[in-house]
């Protein structure tokens, strides 16, 4: 199943000239997701909800292929996101309490009664499965390897793939700390469709040299209504992104810098990386425990 699915290196991926068709097909497809599920979107927008959700979600897919693994609780979560300096305990509880609410988890009893334990909601793991199968769907573009047809076909090997990629992701220092030309528009929960909405029309790898590429970008009244934020939230975000000269305009064309849309490669080229080796591993692990079975 997957002798001939390649795993990428972060940086030689981003340097792909198919790695533009890849991010255009990601891209599209996350803004279409912010623009039908602006609420749920939220938990996994900016940098410190990335990490809490997809770190409640690991132990949540952990237990779901070994019923043994630690359960979805407070103290677990906050466990293995304690080292990111981006959560307290306190932050973690609100978190869980908060997601509860919204029927995106649900508590299940646990051996000691004094313990709140939790599992995803049935929604919430199939919206993650659609997450993770638009990123196996992009990196497809790339080598037409055919991923995303044996996830549809297979939907279990996703639950073996989302604890091995989130590991990976949490302990990559990088994606827990963007760089600066990002980390403003990463760090605030509409911001990641803004920057997809910034670069989705750059279709060329930017030359070293190049400072400013021109950009179709709509005004931050549209972007305001398709996301459900106030044309200020938009406003104030990108006149910080101009602040760092990243951004800017003339007359009515908009532009970026080279430095973010670089930046944004190599970061996005991490999390494809890592994509690669997950779904690689993962089918490992499946095949491993059907023929044990």
């Amino acid at each position: 199943m997957t002798g001939d699915i390649p795993v990428y290196e972060a940086k030689a991926l981003a340097g792909l000239p198919q790695f533009m068709k890849c991010l255009a097909f990601c891209n599209q497809a996350l803004l279409s997701i912010h623009k039908q599920m602006p609420r749920e979107v939220r938990y996994v927008a900016d940098v410190r909800r990335w990490i809490l959700t997809h770190a409640a979600l690991l132990l949540h897919f952990q237990r779901r292929v070994d019923p043994s693994a630690p359960l979805l609780t407070a103290t677990n979560l906050y466990g293995l996101i304690k080292d990111s300096s981006m959560v307290s305990p306190n932050t973690v509880t609100n978190y869980l309490k908060e997601i509860e609410n919204f029927g995106y988890i649900e508590a299940v009893s646990s051996q000691d009664g004094r313990v709140r334990a939790y599992q995803m909601s049935a929604f919430s793991e199939q919206m993650f499965h659609v997450y993770l199968n638009v990123n196996l769907q992009a990196l497809d573009q790339i080598d037409g390897a055919g991923r995303s047809e044996v996830t549809r076909a297979k939907p279990e090997i996703l639950n073996h793939m989302h604890p091995i990629f989130a590991r990976l992701m949490l302990r990559d220092a990088f994606l827990r700390a963007p760089p600066q030309s990002i980390v403003q528009l990463v760090s605030t929960t509409v911001g990641m469709s803004v920057l997809n909405e910034m670069t989705k029309s750059v279709t060329e790898l930017p030359a070293g040299d190049i400072e400013r590429i021109e950009i179709a970008l709509d005004s931050a009244s549209s972007m305001a209504q398709r996301y459900g934020v106030s044309r200020g939230n938009i406003a104030r975000l990108l006149k910080k992104i101009a602040s760092e000269n990243d951004f800017g305009k003339i007359g009515k064309k908009s532009w970026i810098s080279g430095r973010l849309v670089r930046d944004y490669h190599q970061w996005q080229g991490r999390k494809f990386a890592h994509v690669s080796s997950a779904y690689v591993e993962a089918c490992h692990q499946h095949n491993t425990m059907s023929t044990a079975t």
